[in-house]
């Protein structure tokens, strides 16, 4: 009778290790999955800002061209350079430091459309805004960059 108690009482150990060991596994999927999410949550509102800073550089630049025309922004924000357009509305090749790199390049555009019954015809012109920000997570898929596009055109 006493070999049967022994017997007993090493299962129930072995239970409990095996119950034990099973909650640890189960836990440490949770943890992994909310640290996951706190990434992707960061990830979604550096995502947000950019595309704002993006936009407001996109409408900056329209704002440019309807004031210094259409020439400023080929002038300065060309392809290879790009620029960044500021807050007094001057185009600068310095982009801001912090978080947020921020550019703008013009380049004729064929893949735009072109308005038609408007003479003389106007050059239209691609305007891509681009943010990239920093992060403290490597190997984050997508990259942390963002562009957005929008055709102009010197209608002056």
């Amino acid at each position: 009778e006493s070999m049967r108690t022994i017997n007993n009482s090493g299962q129930t150990i072995l239970e409990l290790l095996i119950v034990l060991l099973l909650i640890i596994l189960f836990l440490s999927g949770i943890v992994v999955v909310q640290l996951y999410s706190v990434r992707n949550v960061q990830y979604a509102q550096n995502k947000s800002k950019a595309t704002k800073l993006a936009r407001d550089q996109l409408e900056r630049a329209r704002v440019v061209r309807d004031s210094a025309g259409i020439g400023v922004l080929e002038t300065y924000c060309q392809v290879d350079s790009g620029c960044y357009i500021n807050d007094r509305l001057t185009p600068v090749m310095v982009t801001p430091t912090g978080t947020f790199g921020q550019s703008i390049t013009v380049k004729s555009a064929s893949e735009c459309p072109v308005p038609t019954g408007i003479i003389p015809v106007p050059v239209i012109y691609k305007a891509t805004s681009r943010v990239t920000w920093a992060t403290s997570v490597s190997g984050i898929t997508p990259a942390p960059e963002l562009s957005i596009s929008s055709c102009i055109s010197d209608w002056r």
